[in-house]
């Protein structure tokens, strides 16, 4: 569950990061899609299947579950049994649950990883790109997807995220560099439902 917070991290560092001096235009133009449909709402819930394939597996671990956002840094997903998990983020608190072992871990992140902080940035106009990482945005009809490549020698290798043109997540993918992949699918996404508090419960 802890690939999602990468993903937020990831897009925090995309938008916040040193600019470069010739941006790719078409993952500027998708990257302000994505934002635009993000200052658009106020909250939003999906239906997820998450498909996990391990380097070292040839068979494919399928969990499904639910997602929940609320502005301005509320962030809950629940993956279902057999393995059955629940993540809240608060701001720049993570805390991940494990429902069959009845554990939750806790984490506090620096200030300027907050959702809170992500959100601020992502209510501007996105007209540059991070020096030093690469960013490819591609568009087949209805849909974009934006390539995502860190920089450095850290553990994810690719993010692609996968979007239609009201910025509607439809797909996330995480390549690691050991080979590792994951696929988040969305259904079923609804926005501006007005989510409130008992809507983010870890326990």
């Amino acid at each position: 569950m802890k690939k999602i917070v990468i993903l937020f991290l990831i897009l925090f560092n995309v938008t916040a990061a040193p600019a470069q001096a010739v941006p790719d235009k078409k993952a500027l133009e998708g990257l302000e899609v994505l934002r635009r449909g993000f200052s658009e709402l106020t909250d939003f819930t999906a239906e997820i299947t998450q498909e996990k394939q391990l380097a070292l597996m040839k068979q494919k671990m399928v969990s499904r579950g639910m997602i929940r956002f609320r502005k301005p840094g509320t962030f809950f997903m629940e993956l279902y049994p057999p393995h059955g998990s629940r993540l809240l983020m608060q701001d720049n608190v993570l805390s991940i649950r494990l429902t069959d072992q009845d554990t939750t871990d806790r984490m506090v992140l620096p200030p300027e990883q907050s959702l809170t902080k992500w959100m601020t940035i992502l209510s501007r106009p996105i007209t540059t790109l991070p020096e030093g990482m690469g960013v490819k945005g591609v568009r087949q009809g209805d849909s974009w997807t934006v390539h995502i490549l860190p920089a450095g020698t850290g553990g994810v290798k690719e993010l692609q995220i996968t979007f239609d043109l009201e910025g509607r997540i439809k797909r996330l993918t995480i390549e690691e560099r050991n080979r590792d992949r994951t696929v988040i699918r969305f259904t079923s996404m609804r926005r501006n439902v007005g989510l409130r508090e008992k809507d983010f419960r870890l326990n």
